[in-house]
């Protein structure tokens, strides 16, 4: 085993039906007792990824370990469904057998794209409900403060385009604005703002928002930069995380073709005192006491995820997957989306 104690993964991508053997391969190399597949169905420039909530939920179909979190769709415009809409489509996630909610409105592109606050009453009735309920969400907002700087930008994000410093995107602080002013309007939703809300730079800013909303959690997922800053202050954080070990979850951000580097770093920065380089960031290990790792690596999955055994309703999803193409912008796009939506539904249909 990879870590030192049975660990769950809440952070995991599968963009592409076919990957799911290897996922389950990483999944039994890295030892987690469970995992989540977060869907991302709801980038309308994408349009591979419209079938994403159909690849969750087989990802959950095929592996007993798996949980998954179903995303919204968008209107094929690109903009924002009105309040009905949104709360539609989480009662439905939740009815189908999808264990939460994956949001990325408030990644800077995405949310420049929809051109609309992450604070918009239009959320309301959607965030009201999912409080009451406790489903829970995992919403990318921001990222990490370097990307609105060139000369502090990492070379992969160079090569990525990541630089939003450009006069077109969102300010960094507009976006925690806006997600102050959510949050303040459902103070008990049951939420996790994934790599840290991008704010490790800010101790007390994370102090603040941890003793503020009794159902928030970040995750550890990767952005590097996190680790960095928690190498600066190694006894300052650890203190932290042992202080906040009930409000931190452990993620990855896999599949991709760096996972073993990802994990093993990971492993390294949570559980030893190692000094090293990741993704050209420089990292301190942690060292994080037992009762520490524990509460990070398993304990909060459950508290914030639930426990396995939701089942997926596989007639509802079937009959839902022959609705996706509708929301895809350009219709010259429609048959090779129905082809692939049709591939993964004979898939999902093996489960019925």
């Amino acid at each position: 085993m990879l870590f030192k104690y049975p660990i769950s993964d809440c952070h995991i991508h599968v963009f592409n039906h076919k990957d799911i053997d290897d996922v389950i391969k990483m999944v039994n190399f890295c030892g987690y007792t469970n995992w989540t597949c977060l869907a991302l169905c709801s980038i309308p420039f994408r349009p591979e990824n419209m079938p994403a909530n159909l690849v969750a939920a087989l990802c959950k179909l095929r592996d007993p370990r798996c949980q998954a979190f179903g995303s919204f769709h968008y209107n094929p415009d690109g903009t924002l469904p009105d309040a009905d809409e949104l709360l539609r489509q989480a009662k439905w996630l939740d009815a189908v057998g999808f264990d939460g909610i994956k949001m990325l409105d408030g990644k800077p592109g995405f949310r420049k794209k929809l051109g609309n606050s992450l604070d918009d009453p239009r959320y309301d009735k959607m965030f009201d409900w999912c409080e009451k309920q406790q489903f829970p969400i995992l919403y990318h907002i921001n990222d990490p403060v370097e990307f609105w700087h060139w000369d502090m930008l990492p070379e992969w994000a160079k090569e990525k385009n990541n630089f939003y410093g450009d006069g077109t995107f969102p300010r960094k602080l507009t976006i925690d604005e806006e997600t102050f002013g959510f949050l303040r309007k459902h103070p008990g939703l049951k939420i996790c703002i994934p790599h840290f809300f991008f704010i490790s730079d800010q101790y007390g800013l994370c102090c603040e928002m941890l003793d503020r909303y009794p159902n928030l959690y970040f995750d550890i997922t990767p952005g590097w930069e996190m680790y960095e800053n928690f190498a600066k202050d190694t006894e300052l954080w650890r203190h932290f995380f042992a202080k906040y070990a009930h409000k931190i979850l452990f993620g990855t951000d896999t599949y991709s073709d760096h996972w073993m580097e990802t994990v093993t770093c990971m492993q390294r920065a949570l559980e030893t005192t190692d000094e090293f380089e990741a993704f050209e960031e420089h990292v301190v290990g942690l060292d994080l006491d037992e009762e520490t790792l524990r509460q990070i690596y398993y304990r909060n999955y459950y508290k914030f995820v639930g426990r396995p055994g939701k089942v997926v309703d596989v007639s509802m999803l079937l009959e839902y997957a022959d609705t996706i193409v509708t929301y895809l912008p350009n219709e010259s796009d429609k048959p090779r989306i129905q082809s692939l939506v049709d591939e993964i539904k004979a898939e999902i249909a093996k489960h019925a």
